[in-house]
């Protein structure tokens, strides 16, 4: 593994979500010539067995997505169903991309490793405050590593609970983690358990991968903005530093001299904090990019189910609530360590064109009461040296390069910042409002068409009942068995009488069905007169047509024997 540490900190450790991702394969391996010669063969093959082991978790993610799309091209029709495949599909999607990401640039993922450890990284020994306050900021990332492992744990449990509770070992369809649809019989003996494992273990590398991948970013990002605010004290004290060299009886030239000096290594230096943003920029804004453009999707589809869900089983609606929790905090923490590098990098030109340049005397500087760790110490002057022609110029230029934010871009689409967070969430609000429009058209029709057929068939066997009524003592049919026909037919007279702004329309349907099924009949309205057997299969062969079902036949059959 390539594991570079600083030289003058040997306590030195990446955040421990890192190491789910040297488990799934994606974290970089020692370079050529990092290998010593005599360990070549040993490096060898457990590089090759390394990267054999990262493309089967890359495998494994992209099957279970297969049987997850499979699922849902089959059951796209019904809403419901392909927003709860959403969730877990897209969710799949998004990190199959990181991880072949990551596998595919092992090499700039390396160099960005190497010079975060030579340039970034502040030790706590020489800088207690501000690496303090770093450490303070990554506690964030344990709170989402903290949701999005309940959430693949009830993800893989939930469905064993369901199992050995209700559905049974025995039971035809088993459940799995997420829909799925499989080319084989995978409900069933070992085949069943073997599924459960391959699927389940891929949802973890999905779900590792996320919050592993998102905290090295964080940390990067976290300590990067440490080293600029390391980078605004040494500019504040750049001047009065300089000057303390009058109390050893120095000349103007050797102050100016020391200016320049000071000046051009916090020049350096921030350029290499640049050089580092864009750095990392370049590696993740690809990974960005489609986060940013799945998580408005993700985020519209669980709030969805959890608005519609009304009759959801009390785990998944917990599920769903971790769902759509840690979602929102995965991307408000991204956007969030986004806003805050653009903030720190332009505070840069405010201190370089603050840092006393002009040459105020320290007691007026310190008035202005700034925080203690902008405070200079005051000494015994009366006033402070001007700096000359050549240090202002090199300042201007400084302060204009400073005033271009750095910042962290999806794919140059769009940055990461807290506005950008905004404009996912209203573009997921637009999406659900759009998804629960048509989810509520839908409900309309459905029920307009139950309604229908509801009536339909109540008629057809309300007219049904009169015939048979009507020929008892033609077929000789026991009076019990038409006051269970009668019996069957009042729960359907409920519910068309207490359908809420559905009864007067029901019962003009109901009278026109029964006026053309009387002149399809070619009999007349319901009467009291007999038929005969003929004319009874008839109407009955009517019926069968309208209504669509074969009960009717099959309930006239038995009724006969």
């Amino acid at each position: 593994m390539f594991n570079p540490v600083p030289a003058d900190d040997k306590r030195f450790h990446w955040p421990r979500q890192c190491v789910w991702l040297k488990l799934n394969g994606s974290w970089p391996l020692k370079s050529a010539k990092d290998f010593q010669s005599e360990l070549d063969a040993t490096e060898s093959y457990s590089t090759f067995l390394y990267s054999l082991w990262s493309w089967y978790v890359i495998l494994s993610v992209g099957v279970t997505i297969v049987y997850q799309t499979a699922f849902l091209i089959t059951n796209f029709g019904d809403i419901m169903m392909t927003t709860e495949n959403c969730c877990t599909t897209f969710m799949g999607a998004l990190n199959f991309v990181r991880l072949l990401h990551m596998r595919l640039n092992q090499n700039q993922f390396r160099r960005v490793i190497e010079q975060f450890v030579n340039n970034i990284w502040i030790n706590r020994e020489h800088h207690p405050q501000v690496a303090h306050e770093c450490e303070n900021r990554m506690s964030t990332f344990r709170v989402m590593t903290i949701l999005l492992s309940c959430l693949i744990a009830m993800y893989c449990l939930l469905p064993l609970i369901i199992l050995f509770v209700d559905v049974g070992w025995n039971a035809p369809e088993k459940p799995f983690p997420y829909k799925m649809l499989f080319p084989y019989d995978a409900h069933h003996g070992w085949r069943y358990a073997f599924t459960y494992a391959f699927t389940s273990y891929a949802g973890i590398c999905v779900v590792t991968t996320l919050f592993a991948e998102d905290s090295i970013f964080g940390f990067f990002v976290t300590y990067t903005c440490g080293k600029f605010r390391l980078l605004h004290q040494r500019i504040d004290n750049i001047i009065s530093d300089s000057n303390e060299l009058i109390r050893k009886h120095q000349n103007d030239n050797d102050i100016q001299r020391i200016c320049e000096k000071k000046l051009n290594e916090i020049a350096y230096d921030h350029n290499k904090l640049i050089e580092f943003s864009n750095r990392l920029e370049h590696f993740f804004n690809p990974i960005l990019l489609v986060n940013f453009l799945i998580s408005s999707v993700l985020i519209c589809m669980v709030g969805f189910q959890l608005v519609t869900g009304q009759d959801m089983f009390i785990g998944d609606y917990v599920k769903f609530i971790v769902y759509i929790s840690s979602s929102l905090s995965q991307l408000y923490i991204l956007c969030w360590n986004g806003d805050d590098l653009i903030q720190h990098s332009t505070e840069t030109a405010k201190h370089l064109y603050g840092c006393n340049w002009e040459g105020v005397t320290l007691n007026i500087q310190n008035a202005k009461r700034l925080p203690n760790w902008h405070r200079v110490e005051v000494f015994h002057l009366t006033s402070i040296h001007p700096t000359n022609k050549e240090f202002r110029q090199n300042l201007q230029i400084m302060i204009l390069c400073s005033q271009r934010p750095v910042k962290i871009t999806a794919l140059k689409f769009s940055i990461l910042s807290l506005q950008s967070f905004t404009a996912i969430l209203s573009t997921s609000m637009s999406y659900f409002t759009l998804l629960q429009t048509v989810y509520n058209a839908d409900q309309e029709e459905d029920h307009k068409l139950t309604m229908g057929l509801l009536i339909l068939h109540y008629t057809c066997f309300e007219h049904f009942l009169i015939i048979i009524t009507n020929l008892r003592a033609f077929i000789c049919m026991p009076k019990a068995n038409i006051n269970k026909l009668r019996s069957l037919i009042l729960p359907l007279n409920l519910i068309l009488d207490n359908s809420s702004g559905i009864s007067v329309t029901s019962d003009n349907i109901s009278m026109r069905l029964v006026n053309s099924s009387a002149r399809c009949f070619s009999f007349g309205p319901p009467s009291n007169e007999t038929m005969s057997s003929n004319d009874l299969y008839a109407v009955l062969q009517q019926i069968k047509r309208l209504s669509g079902k074969k009960e009717l036949i099959k309930t006239w059959n038995n009724l006969l024997k």
